[in-house]
This record gives structure tokens, C-alpha cells and sequence, in this order.
């Protein structure tokens, strides 16, 4: 089955080099080798390949996580913090004036993580505890800078990520991004646990605890408007990301199915893929396939609201991340319907011996849980409707 993401953009040359250590590493649980070509790669560092082409920058992104995530969703999961954050930063430098601090200090970052070929990891103050909405963390002004306490949301990447971009609100309501070395710090903690056990224990996914770290002045971006809009477009380029590897997994399921198929016979001799019923079966979710990926490149193409408006607008941002959110979640439904067909196409050898199937529906699951999880995309858009009816 040709992928819709078939095309190699430049800077995606390793591309299929890593997608093969992905499924050694899916398959041993060892992913050293899979990091290292990975971080050898100009994949991580897409940006300087693009510069200020947001449209060719999404592309090569997508399609990367698309094929990352044929072998494991889980894994292009916790690559994917490194890379929605490359493209974030990516989209804010095309857009913002180069004389502001945000800019010098984003185009400083990205610098530094090009020239030592580091991973970002990024994660937010909101607790994912028993309070929707609530923090789990306090940011405040102090003689030496600024002095975090308190514990992230969930992190990916938590171990093999070399630094950690982290946004919060300050005691005064004003959005700050945090940004330091994940590696010999003590004031930051990556828990030991992981938060979503097996299921997705390639992602590598952890909280962070902060044991009264102070961040100096130059390791903060802020206070700026600007960073409401780019907190907005964190979350684009996470939706984006997110459901574009997801939809890889779609296409390993797709896969694995007419593998299963073609290596299956009838009890009249026939083989299993000259069945026209098991042609309509697969030809379905094909469809429900080739149409989720062109609701992602659609979706995409809607970034160039950015340069047209020339201009970090978080009004311009949030109507974008609405359209983006609602093409997240359609993906996650149409993935999770994938692997419910082709689970019961191959049966019960879907969960023998580490088969794709088996695994990739443990991984996939997480896709519609967030962030924005299925019931607040659904309340978002309920209540713009009923606002409407109203009016």
C-alpha cells in the first residue's frame, strides 16, 4: 500500500534508515540505536533546513512522524515533543520582528540545539490531577530569577531529551517559557515511574517535579504577548504532529491486515484476499485512511494564515488550533476504528507473539486522550454552536 506520505522531502534522507532501527527498537525494547541515527540525522533540526517555508517545514515534519509511526506509534510519540516543539519555534521565528527578545532568545535556542544535536522535551503547568484546569505548579519573580516549584503535566521523552521548554503562569497571570538543561540539574526531577506503564513505554513518558529550581532571567521568555499566540501554536504543531503519527499506525494496521489476507486461505482453497467481502472490509478503511491523511494536509495548509497575517495573533491562533483540534480528534476516531476492524480480521493472533496488531492497538489508544482530549473538543465546539443558535 503506497503511503500518501511517500514523498522525501530534503532533510529526510536517513528517513527510512530510521524508520527501520524504529521497528528493531519496537521489537527489542532497545531504542540506542534508533536515537542515535536518529540525533545523526537532520530530522530533529527541520527548521534550519526550512528557514521560513511554515508549508514545506509542516510537510517533512508530518511525513516523518507518519513513517516513524508505521513501526511504533509510541515511539514517534516521544519524538514528537522534540519535533512539535522544533515546529513551534519554527513558525514563531518566520513570524515574529527580529529585534524583539523573544525572538533572539527562540533563535538562540535553536542554534544551540542544531550545532550540539540536542532533543527538546516541553510540558506545561497543568497538573493532570483529579481538578480539570488546575496547576500543579507556581512560577514567581525572585532577586535571582525565577523560582518554580511544584510538578508538570506528563513529559515524553523525559530520559533521552537534553532540554525542557516548559510554559506557566507566573503569580501575576503573565505567561512565561522556562527553557533548561533536563540533564545534572538538581532543582529538576524526571519521576521513575512511568505514567502510562506498558502501553506506551516507548514514548518514555514521566512527570517533572521542580525542587525549588530558580531559572535566571536569560533562561526565560517573557512576559510577551506574543507567548499567548505561541502557546496556541505549541499546540497546533502538538495536534498536528500527534495525529499524523497516529495515522502511521493506521497505516501499519492497513498493512498487517493485507499481509494476513494474502498469507490466509478459505476453506474452498481460495485466498483470503479473493474474497470480495474481505475486499469491501479492507477497501472501507482504506478510504477511512487516504481521507484522515488528507484532513491532515489540509489542516496544515491553514498555517499560512500565519505569514499572510504577518503576525503572532492569538485570536488568528486559536481559530486556527479549533479547525486543527476537531482534525485531531476525526484522526483518532478513524485510527482507533482501523485497528478495531483489522483486530478482528486477524482474531485472536492480533496479541500472540508481540504481533503489530496487538501492540500498536495498545499504542494508539492514547491518541484521542489528549491534549485537547475528545470532551473538551466536543464542549468547544458544542458550545460555539449553541452560542450561535442563540444569536
Amino acid at each position: 500500500m503506497k503511503s500518501i506520505f511517500d514523498q522525501r522531502f530534503k532533510g529526510l534522507e536517513k528517513l527510512d534508515d530510521i524508520v527501520a532501527l524504529a521497528e528493531i527498537g519496537a521489537q527489542t525494547e532497545n531504542l540506542r540505536d534508533f536515537y542515535d541515527a536518529f540525533r545523526d540525522s537532520e530530522i530533529p533540526f527541520l527548521q534550519e533546513t526550512y528557514g521560513s517555508d511554515i508549508g514545506q517545514l509542516f510537510r517533512a515534519t508530518v511525513t516523518s512522524l507518519h513513517e516513524i509511526g508505521i513501526s511504533s506509534p509510541a515511539i514517534a510519540l516521544g519524538v514528537s515533543q522534540h519535533m512539535a516543539s522544533m515546529f513551534a519555534f519554527g513558525i514563531a521565528k518566520a513570524i515574529l520582528s527580529s529585534d524583539t527578545r523573544s525572538f533572539q532568545m527562540m533563535d538562540a535556542l535553536l542554534g544551540e540545539v542544531h550545532r550540539n544535536r540536542h532533543l527538546l522535551a516541553n510540558t506545561t503547568s497543568h497538573a493532570g490531577n483529579q481538578q480539570i484546569g488546575a496547576s500543579g505548579s507556581s512560577i514567581r519573580k525572585v532577586a535571582d530569577g525565577y523560582l518554580v516549584e511544584g510538578y508538570s503535566t506528563y513529559m515524553s521523552l523525559a530520559l533521552e531529551a537534553d532540554k525542557v521548554v516548559f510554559l506557566s503562569r507566573s503569580e501575576d497571570g503573565e505567561l512565561l517559557a522556562v527553557i533548561s538543561d533536563l540533564k545534572g540539574n538538581p532543582g529538576l526531577n524526571i519521576e521513575k515511574d512511568l505514567l502510562f506503564g506498558n502501553h506506551l513505554a516507548l514514548a518514555d513518558t514521566r512527570r517533572l517535579t521542580f525542587n525549588r529550581f530558580v531559572a535566571s532571567a536569560d533562561q526565560v521568555i517573557g512576559p510577551d504577548p506574543n507567548l499567548n499566540a505561541f502557546y496556541l501554536v505549541q499546540l497546533i504543531c502538538h495536534n498536528l504532529c500527534v495525529a499524523a503519527l497516529y495515522l502511521g499506525g493506521g497505516a501499519r494496521l492497513l498493512k498487517e491486515a493485507i499481509k494476513f489476507s494474502h498469507a490466509t486461505r478459505l476453506p474452498d482453497g481460495r485466498v483470503l484476499a479473493q474474497s470480495e467481502m474481505q475486499q469491501a472490509n479492507l477497501g472501507r478503511l482504506g478510504i477511512i485512511y487516504f481521507n484522515s491523511a488528507q484532513l491532515i494536509l489540509a489542516a496544515g495548509a491553514s498555517l499560512s494564515d500565519f505569514q499572510a497575517a504577518g503576525s503572532l495573533d492569538a485570536g488568528l491562533a486559536g481559530s486556527i488550533l479549533s479547525r486543527i483540534s476537531a482534525t485531531k480528534y476525526a484522526v483518532a476516531q478513524n485510527v482507533e476504528r482501523i485497528a478495531t476492524e483489522t483486530r478482528k480480521i486477524v482474531g485472536a493472533r492480533a496479541f500472540m507473539d508481540n504481533h503489530p496488531i496487538g501492540r500498536i492497538n495498545n499504542e494508539i489508544v492514547f491518541g484521542a486522550l489528549g491534549p485537547a482530549t475528545e470532551k473538551l473538543i466536543e464542549l468547544k465546539f458544542g458550545a460555539a454552536l449553541l452560542g450561535a443558535e442563540k444569536e
